[in-house]
């Protein structure tokens, strides 16, 4: 059975996690030079300056869903070279498969256009709970992403059923926040485009238009998940709005990003290449904007939010990053990556996890958090798959109540014990 994630307060102690490795995964996460970032954030649990002005903003604008995988590629607003996770929303003669759609949705505040999958609840969908996954540093424009990587649309859309899944495919390196300057960023495959708004986007513009206008369900209910760069975002979002998440969910990431912090930020945005900056992002590392935007500095903000998921591996190799494992496959690129990346990446963001738990614990909000600590495992998706199932009861307790944990506990730990079986 899989092991529980549920205790509270906890360091949890298991059996190695399994692994699925290629060097596009990796680059897509944190990047190896992270491993020399500085640990000490900023000051726990301190409070930032206010929010920045708002900008201007309206409903998101949802087009229909493209019947056809051909209907989507004539509409150049994505990138043919951005799009490779449509292999997963269509099927081999080109239809989209059942309870899946690729939307074009524009965002008024960014005036450009944006893709966005959503897994459909089967069940009860008429008053089925949303949850957000937001991908890690391409966006979702190669092939690191929830898609391409994990088993979400059968977990979500076929062993739970009843809940609605949101997944924007595009922000790339943007830490899905609302930027300050202009950058190479900008822009949707037709070339339209102003500064970076994602925040804005995806707490003020999409939900409502997503919830009741597209998906038509009743529910308020909601739940946001991140990984690697964004297993800070969606500790953020929940900082920046309370009330509005129903839990939270923070695999692998670095909740302290400004000050010294910024030395991760900068590693991942370097990425890019040249022509995005920390500054571009956030302005002075040290400034209001940037300390705003660091959920350790804000930790204390999570005193109202319950149901939070936050975990980590050590970067130590588990059974599934050795040599004869099926996921490295006797690969020696997979196998260099997982040694010389993926375990000191991890690392990093193992010390940045406990540093934000010395942050929870001093702010008094430790409690309402879900604390898994593995003792294994380096920064891959396959690590982020068993987190998706053992995060699951974390989210059910919020989305549909605690009554519903037990259950939700037995379909994480099927779901869990079936991925293994098939290794």
């Amino acid at each position: 059975m899989a092991p529980s994630a549920q205790s509270r307060h906890r360091t949890a102690s298991r059996t190695p996690r399994s692994v699925r490795i290629a060097a596009t995964v990796v680059a897509a996460a944190l990047p190896v030079t992270a491993v020399a970032v500085s640990l000490d954030g900023g000051t726990p649990g301190a409070t930032a300056s206010p929010a920045p002005a708002a900008p201007a903003t309206g409903p998101a604008v949802i087009n229909d869903a493209f019947p056809t995988r051909d209907s989507a590629d004539a509409d150049t607003y994505v990138p043919s070279d951005e799009s490779v996770w449509r292999d997963a929303v269509y099927d081999d003669a080109g239809n989209r498969l059942p309870n899946v759609e690729e939307l074009k949705v524009h965002s008024p505040a960014m005036d450009r256009d944006i893709p966005v999958v959503t897994i459909r609840a089967k069940e009860d969908a008429a008053n089925a709970p949303t949850i957000y996954l937001l991908n890690g540093a391409d966006g979702g424009s190669g092939k690191a992403n929830w898609l391409s990587q994990t088993t979400a649309i059968d977990f979500y859309g076929n062993r739970i059923g009843n809940v609605n899944v949101v997944i924007p495919m595009s922000g790339g390196f943007s830490y899905y926040t609302d930027w300050q300057q202009e950058s190479v960023l900008d822009g949707d495959g037709n070339g339209n485009g102003g500064v970076q708004k994602w925040e804005t986007f995806l707490t003020s513009e999409l939900p409502g238009a997503m919830e009741q206008g597209h998906l038509g369900t009743s529910s308020d209910k909601r739940a946001i998940v991140g990984m690697s760069m964004t297993g800070s975002t969606s500790l953020v979002y929940a900082e920046h709005n309370p009330g509005m998440y129903d839990a939270v969910g923070s695999y692998s990431g670095c909740p302290a990003t400004s000050g010294a912090g910024a030395t991760a930020v900068d590693a991942t945005l370097a990425m890019k290449g040249t022509g995005v900056t920390y500054e571009q992002m956030w302005g002075d590392r040290n400034g209001a904007t940037a300390r705003y935007n660091d959920a350790q500095v804000n930790v204390a903000e999570l005193g109202d939010q319950q149901n939070i998921y936050v975990s980590s591996g050590t970067g130590l190799l588990g059974e599934h990053d050795v040599w004869s494992s099926p996921d490295v496959n006797r690969n020696l690129i997979n196998e260099s990556t997982v040694a010389g990346q993926g375990g000191p990446i991890e690392a990093v963001t193992n010390g940045c996890t406990h540093m934000f738990k010395a942050a929870a614990d001093k702010a008094g909000v430790s409690d309402n958090i879900t604390w898994n600590f593995h003792n294994t495992g380096t920064h891959q998706w396959a690590y982020w798959r068993e987190d998706m199932y053992q995060s699951w009861p974390t989210l059910s307790a919020g989305l549909f109540g605690p009554e519903s944990v037990a259950d939700a506990q037995a379909v994480g730990d099927q779901a869990y014990d079936d991925y293994h079986a098939s290794l």
